[in-house]
């Protein structure tokens, strides 16, 4: 052992890092991708809760209130969290809501992912992530008329949270 670690030493230290920073990245993600577990998480839009939304082709000039779903189609708990973007969907069917999903994949491919999870009518986008200037999907932004943030949910959330989100779009 003593001769292996004189000739490779060098070699096991940098996979002995690599390793370390693997873990710390694993750990990153669940920190930001898991709000449920009551983690701090750096508000992704630090200088103001009312900071307009910027996204690519998005028209504020409707006068609706929007929300947006930052998503990917290979996130885990995107997927989790269909029920509750269901159920969103139908609450807000004939309101003055209406619900945008960005996903950095094609468009089409995005919409058959959310027809397979269930969620239909709703407007499907292709953007990068960083378009939004989130720490993590999922994200759900609520805007109001003028596109300017009023309200933001990061990670999978709990049935607390979706019952948060439930009252501030009936308020």
């Amino acid at each position: 052992m003593k001769h292996f670690l004189a000739t490779h030493g060098q070699s096991v230290l940098v996979i002995a890092v690599i390793g370390v920073m693997s873990i710390g990245a694993v750990v990153e993600l669940c920190f930001v991708a898991d709000a449920s577990r009551n983690f701090p998480i750096e508000n992704p839009f630090s200088r103001s809760i009312s900071k307009s939304v910027r996204l690519p082709r998005e028209s504020w000039s409707t006068g609706h209130k929007t929300i947006v779903l930052a998503l990917q189609t290979t996130c885990h708990f995107c997927n989790e969290s269909a029920p509750f973007y269901r159920r969103l969907v139908e609450m807000t069917r004939f309101t003055e809501f209406k619900i945008v999903a960005f996903f950095p994949e094609p468009v089409e491919e995005s919409k058959t992912h959310l027809a397979e999870l269930g969620i239909g009518d709703i407007e499907v986008r292709q953007a990068p992530i960083s378009a939004f200037e989130v720490s993590g999907t999922p994200t759900l932004i609520l805007t109001n008329e003028k596109g300017e943030i009023t309200n933001y949910w990061v990670g999978k959330l709990t049935p607390e949270k979706e019952d948060e989100v439930v009252d501030k779009l009936n308020s």
